[in-house]
C-alpha cells in the first residue's frame, strides 16, 4: 500500500512533487515536501474479522502564508478520497477521508505544516 500510495501521489499530485518516508527529512530539506505516515491498524468494531490501516500526510511548506498550505491540503484530499488504488500484487484498496489537522508549525523541521488523516478499509 505504500509504494502504491508514493507512486500515485508522485505521478499526480502538483502543490508537493518530493514525498518522504518518515523521519527521512531535516531542517534543511527542499520544500514543500510530503510525508506518508502508516499508524495504527485497529480491528473493526462491526466485523471481527476486519480491520482499518490509519494513514496520515502531512505536507510541510516554508514559512509565510498558509495559503499554499491549505491548497495542497484541498488537492490532496481531491485525489485520495474515496481513490480505489492497486498494490503491486494486484489488491486493490479504498482510501477514506477523515479529517485535517490543525495549522501547525514545526520548529525542528522550520516548516509550515499540516496533517491529513485517511483510513483504509481492510478486509478480513
Amino acid at each position: 500500500m505504500r509504494k502504491a500510495l508514493y507512486e500515485y501521489l508522485t505521478a499526480n499530485c502538483q502543490s508537493v512533487k518530493t514525498w518522504k518516508q518518515p523521519y527521512q527529512a531535516d531542517a534543511s530539506t527542499p520544500k514543500p515536501y510530503g510525508v506518508i505516515v502508516f499508524g495504527e491498524r485497529p480491528r473493526s468494531p462491526f466485523n471481527r474479522r476486519g480491520a482499518f490501516q490509519d494513514v496520515t500526510i502531512w505536507v510541510y511548506f516554508d514559512p509565510g502564508s498558509y495559503l499554499p498550505v491549505d491548497a495542497a491540503v484541498k488537492e490532496i484530499k481531491g485525489l485520495l478520497a474515496g481513490k480505489m488504488l492497486t498494490t503491486e500484487d494486484g489488491r486493490d484498496f479504498l482510501i477514506e477521508w477523515n479529517q485535517d489537522g490543525r495549522d501547525f508549525y514545526d520548529d525542528a523541521l522550520q516548516a509550515l505544516a499540516k496533517r491529513i488523516d485517511f483510513t483504509i478499509p481492510l478486509g478480513g
